[in-house]
């Protein structure tokens, strides 16, 4: 374990905040579902939750492991055409999203995910829609109240 220096006190809710620099460098956005494990020495360790969907469609059907990623075999293949039919000049070219770029099209992303899930089955708990979908019963409560919002 690498020994970062940084030092944060829990809120008055039980709370830690994941400073930015180390969100960034592990790739952690936030909503992110995140696992908590207890070593055989009490140490506490988080990582970011994987679930078994794929990466890019979010379907559980046919999916493989590759390069810590889970694919469905459909986005695989369809990887494999675009990969033949872009043009050099557009692969090299294309810029990487802003992180709050990412961040709106993820909590978009998930709002429609729970939108979705409460029509199919509106009697749902947060907690069963919570493990079903791979995410934290709390942040089901913010998508649930962004949605009201919404309208």
């Amino acid at each position: 374990m690498k020994d970062t220096g940084i030092i944060r006190s829990l809120d008055s809710l039980g709370r830690i905040v994941i400073p930015t620099e180390i969100r960034a460098t592990r790739n952690i956005e936030i909503g992110d579902p995140m696992e908590f494990f207890i070593s055989n020495n009490n140490t506490i360790v988080i990582r970011k939750y994987r679930s078994n969907e794929c990466t890019f469609c979010r379907s559980m059907e046919n999916v493989t492991y590759y390069h810590e990623q889970f694919i469905c075999m459909s986005c695989l293949d369809e990887l494999k055409h675009s990969l033949f039919e872009a043009p050099p000049a557009l692969i090299s070219k294309q810029r990487k999203p802003h992180v709050a770029d990412n961040y709106t099209k993820k909590t978009n992303e998930m709002l429609m995910r729970v939108k979705q899930a409460f029509l199919e089955t509106p009697d749902v708990s947060q907690k069963e829609l919570a493990n079903r979908l791979g995410i934290s019963q709390g942040r089901i409560s913010q998508l649930k109240k962004e949605l009201s919002r919404l309208g």
